[in-house]
């Protein structure tokens, strides 16, 4: 695995190997099993998979959450080896935000609602770095996690209207055997919390199994005021996949989204219903 940290040396590695398929893998770093899902998928589909560890300062909304965050380099480094990644991408934040090129992009308010509603600007940062990595590495195809469901949809429309050339992949979310979602923010939780968070998969199953759309507005509520029992709830909402509008028919494919605290470690997770 080779391992840059600049553009002159990232751009002669990828002049070497333009004539592959290049599979692209944006992190921020303190890898675990979900992450090395999507490097799997990626060179199953790829000929060329690179990795970016870049924890990405735009996206913060919250100056102690992006202090804190946690990283650990040596070990990423170690388990992207084991997986045979072809390019480790480990940018300075003042250089690859010299090569940024400003756009200009209609959201169709998918920035407005659930993580954008409660994090001012984080999706502006997102696309701004999603952005220049993809004018860099150019590549045909990017692999993101179903945990990020929003950003997914986000990045997926970024490609359509401006990189029409990449191709966005959805992975599957790694749970632990709890349930829980993997996270790089998980490793912050305290121990006192492990009951707890072992809820937060079991109540949106309970969703699940609930679910009617014409009663949603009330299965929110029963699932929010459940979520507080154990959490501090920021959210718990039913929306339609394709679109995040909360509106629409049973024939319509719907998710549900919560974003909850334990202690200071805010999680997200969603789960489709149909």
């Amino acid at each position: 695995m080779q391992v840059v940290k600049n553009l002159q040396d990232l751009n002669k590695v990828l002049k070497i190997v333009s004539n592959k398929s290049i599979g692209f893998v944006p992190t921020m770093g303190s890898l675990h099993r979900g992450h090395l899902s999507l490097v799997r998928a990626s060179k199953k589909k790829t000929d060329y998979t690179v990795v970016s560890i870049f924890v990405n300062p735009t996206q913060f909304d919250n100056q102690n959450d992006y202090n804190n965050y946690p990283i650990n380099l040596q070990n990423d480094i170690s388990l992207l080896n084991n997986e045979e990644v072809d390019l480790l991408f480990i940018p300075d934040y003042e250089e690859l935000y010299s090569s940024e090129k400003l756009i200009k992009i209609d959201l169709h308010n998918l920035d407005k609602v659930l993580e954008g509603k409660h994090r001012k600007g984080h999706f502006d940062g997102v696309v701004r770095v999603v952005s220049i990595f993809f004018n860099l590495i150019k590549p045909q195809y990017a692999f993101l996690g179903e945990k990020d469901y929003q950003q997914y949809l986000i990045i997926s429309l970024l490609a359509k209207e401006l990189f029409e050339k990449v191709k966005i992949i959805l992975c599957p979310t790694f749970r632990e055997e709890s349930g829980l979602a993997m996270s790089s923010r998980n490793l912050r939780l305290e121990a006192k919390y492990s009951k707890e968070t072992k809820k937060l998969f079991e109540l949106l199953t309970y969703c699940k199994k609930n679910f009617d759309v014409e009663n949603r507005k009330k299965l929110e509520q029963i699932c929010f005021e459940k979520l507080s029992q154990f959490s501090s709830p920021e959210y718990f909402e039913i929306r339609q996949s394709v679109d995040l509008t909360n509106e629409g028919e049973l024939s319509d494919k719907w998710r549900a989204f919560t974003a909850t605290k334990f202690g200071d470690i805010r999680l997200i997770d969603n789960i489709a219903l149909n």
